[in-house]
């Protein structure tokens, strides 16, 4: 079973198979379709794209032909998005903004087309329920991945997907019975350890999200996500009583998500987390310098960083990053003013008698 992509920060990629093979005395429409797949094999989606099109005009409206377009637009729209930043409100935004991409809406089309050219094909299924995990549409993706595993029973990747979708739906259980589903039939899945794991955290069930990424850990010992997933976990138990010790050890889980994927921002911001809480401001700071060198529009880390540079005395660094909070969020500004005005207000009122 191949690794999937963390959905809730990276979406759905299509997997890939479901193409043509070469055979000699192939026909023009062949061709094209053979040199579309050579084109996105090397990432030259636009290349791809224009070969099905032709493909397409040729007379082959088969419902495989549209999947491949369909594939072909949704690689095109990630390689144009980029990373996902690590902020809650600045990851919203940009997965707002990714489903409105227009080569999101052209794959969603083509794959519509694809099941409606022929309901049997699970294949198409599956990339229309992707599609909408892209698009963020939970209940459309739940049913695109039931009529791809009426055909295919046993698709675990299509089991997984549609767990996710049941989670961000607010289904918990169904999405812990999905997961535990696929878990019964494949044992070795680690994606589904960890996005169990990621909700029982969710839940505040910590020795169950434990045993589950650690599981998954086994597994796959070098996926940064699962490491970044426990030295998380970690910190949440070393905020507990008695937990205070599990704080080194998410450090070194967090410092090895980081050997393994150096670029992963929330990484460095869970690890300064854990620095400030172990009062190890040096750190902490050389970690927010490492995270808003990654994002520099991610204007919660400014605030952090301001906070650690007034408690180390450095007046001039904090103002800097005063600053530059301001510009990001202007809110930063006048949220302390608006409380001030409250409480003067407030002062008033009190000994004015009013």
């Amino acid at each position: 079973m191949q690794s999937f992509p963390d959905g809730r920060r990276e979406g759905g990629i299509w997997r890939g198979g479901g193409g043509f093979g070469y055979t000699m005395g192939m026909s023009n429409i062949d061709f094209l379709i053979k040199r579309g797949e050579a084109y996105f094999s090397e990432g030259l989606y636009d290349s791809a794209i224009a070969n099905y099109a032709q493909a397409i005009a040729a007379g082959d409206q088969s419902s495989q032909l549209y999947c491949l377009r369909s594939k072909a637009y949704l690689a095109k729209a990630w390689d144009a998005a980029g990373r996902a930043p690590s902020g809650e409100e600045a990851y919203d935004a940009w997965l707002a903004a990714f489903g409105r991409k227009p080569e999101l809406q052209l794959a969603l089309a083509d794959a519509r087309l694809a099941v409606s050219l022929d309901s049997n094909n699970n294949e198409a299924w599956y990339g229309l329920g992707i599609i909408q995990i892209d698009k963020g549409s939970w209940a459309q993706a739940i049913e695109a991945f039931d009529k791809c595993l009426e055909l295919n029973p046993e698709d675990s990747e299509a089991m997984y997907w549609r767990a996710m979708a049941f989670d961000e739906l607010g289904d918990t259980p169904k999405a812990l019975q999905a997961l535990g589903e696929i878990v019964a039939a494949d044992p070795d899945c680690s994606e589904a350890y960890y996005m169990r794991s990621q909700i029982y955290t969710s839940q505040g069930d910590h020795h169950q999200a434990m045993e589950d990424i650690s599981r998954a850990l086994e597994l796959e010992p070098e996926a940064p996500e699962y490491y970044l997933q426990r030295g998380k976990l970690l910190s949440y138990i070393a905020e507990k009583p008695q937990g205070a010790a599990r704080l080194a050890e998410a450090i070194e889980d967090l410092s090895h998500a980081l050997q393994l994927d150096p670029d992963c921002a929330e990484a460095y911001n869970w690890r300064s987390l854990a620095y400030l809480q172990a009062g190890d401001d040096k750190r902490e700071l050389k970690d927010l310098n490492s995270l808003i060198k990654l994002e520099p529009a991610n204007a919660e880390a400014y605030k952090r960083r301001y906070d650690c540079h007034t408690a180390c005395g450095n007046r001039a660094e904090a103002v800097g990053d005063w600053l530059y909070l301001c510009l990001l969020d202007p809110r930063a500004a006048a949220d302390p003013i608006a409380g001030a005005a409250r409480g003067a207000l407030a002062d008033f009122k009190k000994y004015s008698g009013n």
